[in-house]
């Protein structure tokens, strides 16, 4: 047999169950069809051989949760992020308006966090906005995407088009600010994205995705930059892309849906989970039952140390949860729930644990998107009914600055528990949330395997009992995510008659300073045996 592709002197980390280690890896159709020593590759035919040159190569790298249509839009907004005053993030808007105009009539931004303010100011409010301008609308979303404010334009507008009653206890017109399902609102008046529009999102952020050695995004899309209403649109773009063969990065779409009547179309047009083709599958249904810990939108048990006035926002609250689970469990919909404050992640668990109870093996792999404010009784209660966990070991880098002054020192203690969750046998797979922070891969794991920030510090690190193993990092981004899209068969490790979706690195990431993780580079991106990214 003669191979299409042999990939020899090199160090091929399989991530299987031994962690087997190999010299050469040979590939045919798409799929890895041979591992072993450099001396036995040495006696095999192949259309192309190509020296690694002792290059640490692993399983493509899997995203478990981000937005891809909104990555791709937030390219052609203001980039707040990094901002350090009121002053800077006004600066920012004249700027960008000067140099590229307004976005379908506005002016918006992403990216902006208080924290990183400077100048004294806990937050920006409507009249900052309106010294950009009066004239046209603004709305800057907050770094988290659970919290926004506009100028006046842009609320007299909202307004104006009129908005839902379960919307409006999340505005504040005196002050410009939406928060949670309202942050999305001015959306109704913006042109909707066609077919055609998506498709170009899709196709903008591939390369994006392959450049960090991304092979596959858990990508949830219906939300902002394409409305819910319009949640099949993109399930025909990612199909008509994918049987004209465009599709290099593959898709396991989250089905996201605020409203149930939603739901129960999408259920009714047939759609289910596990459908599509190698490179565009439906994924689970994903709700949002709260905030955010930064916002301090994310609801928790007992009130936020900074503001005992509040605990909080429920999106969704018990009733919902349920109607939405049970019609999920009727109709075998693997269900992805978000949740980051305590008492959100144990309403969803309760209710999962319940709709459920018939069968706790989580057959559907029922799992809770951050889950990173917990407590001993919460984890157990996951374990109880296997509920698997979408972790974001990036987020660290921006919670570590807030998060004992939200919560204070007890419940910080058993929050952002990883390794916690591995010793009790909780499933844990890997993600960004981007546009919320970077997808890069190098950088969670060097987030997951340090808990430092960027800058190095703390020194011990911030959770110095969580930080993962090398190994453990890197299967959060390769079989592990596999496992939660049912694809652990067929992809996430580098095993005979498995998808050749691999990534080399620049440097080897067992062999350096971990501090230095975060700034390795990606080599070359293969997927299906096919070089889709190479570095210059």
């Amino acid at each position: 047999m003669t191979l299409d592709t042999l990939l020899y002197n090199g160090e091929f980390h399989s991530m299987d169950d031994t962690n087997s280690i190999y010299e050469a890896m040979g590939i045919k159709d798409g799929k890895i069809s041979f591992l072993g020593k450099d001396k036995e590759a040495g006696e095999i035919e192949a259309k192309e051989k190509i020296d690694m040159k002792g290059k640490l190569v692993l399983p493509g790298f899997v995203d478990t949760h981000l937005h891809a249509m909104d990555y791709a839009e937030t390219k052609k907004f203001i980039r707040l992020n990094g901002s350090n005053s009121v002053d800077e993030v006004i600066k920012r808007g004249k700027e960008h308006y000067s140099k590229h105009g307004l976005y379908k009539g506005w002016l918006i931004g992403w990216g902006w966090n208080q924290a990183d303010f400077e100048d004294g100011n806990e937050f920006i409010y409507k009249k900052d906005l309106d010294k950009i301008s009066t004239d046209y609308p603004i709305i800057l979303v907050r770094v988290c995407g659970h919290v926004a404010v506009t100028n006046s334009k842009a609320m007299e507008l909202i307004i104006k088009n009129g908005v839902p009653e379960e919307d409006m206890e999340y505005i504040d017109t005196e002050k410009g600010i939406l928060r949670e399902s309202a942050v999305t609102i001015y959306r109704k008046i913006l042109e909707k994205p066609t077919v055609e529009n998506i498709k170009d999102m899709i196709l903008t952020v591939q390369e994006d995705f392959l450049k960090e050695g991304i092979t596959q995004v858990h990508s949830a899309d219906y939300f902002s930059a394409v409305p819910e209403e319009d949640w099949e649109k993109v399930i025909i773009a990612y199909t008509e892309l994918e049987k004209a063969g465009k599709l290099k990065v593959r898709t396991y779409e989250q089905c996201m849906f605020f409203v149930y009547e939603n739901f129960e179309e999408f259920i009714d047009k047939g759609y289910r989970t596990g459908q599509g083709g190698e490179y565009f599958k439906i994924g689970p249904l994903k709700v949002i039952s709260d905030g955010s810990l930064g916002a301090r939108t994310a609801y928790m048990n007992e009130p936020y140390s900074d503001d005992p006035s509040t605990r909080g926002i429920q999106v969704l609250d018990e009733k919902q949860l349920r109607k939405f689970f049970t019609k999920a469990k009727e109709n075998n919909m693997q269900v992805a729930v978000h949740g980051i404050g305590d008492g959100a992640i144990e309403i969803a668990a309760d209710i999962l644990n319940e709709v459920n109870k018939d069968d706790l093996s989580n057959p559907m792999r029922n799992g809770i998107v951050h889950a990173q404010i917990t407590n001993e009784r919460i984890l157990d209660k996951m374990v109880k009914g296997n509920i698997t966990a979408y972790i974001q070991p990036v987020f660290i880098e921006d919670d570590m600055e807030v998060a004992e002054a939200r919560l204070g020192k007890e419940r910080v203690a058993t929050s952002y528990v990883w390794k916690t969750m591995l010793d009790k046998g909780i499933h844990i797979s890997g993600g960004s949330d981007s546009p919320v922070v970077s997808f890069s891969i190098m950088e969670n794991i060097y987030f997951a395997v340090t808990s430092k920030n960027k800058k190095g510090l703390p020194k011990e690190g911030w959770m110095p009992a969580q930080r993962l193993s090398i190994d453990e990092a890197v299967r959060l981004f390769t079989i592990n995510a596999a496992y939660q899209s049912f694809e652990e068969n067929i992809k996430g490790t580098l095993e005979i008659g498995k998808y050749a979706d691999i990534v080399g690195l620049e440097k080897n990431i067992y062999n350096i300073p971990k501090d230095e993780i975060k700034d390795v580079k990606i080599s070359f991106t293969m997927v299906n045996g096919e070089t889709v990214y190479k570095k210059d």
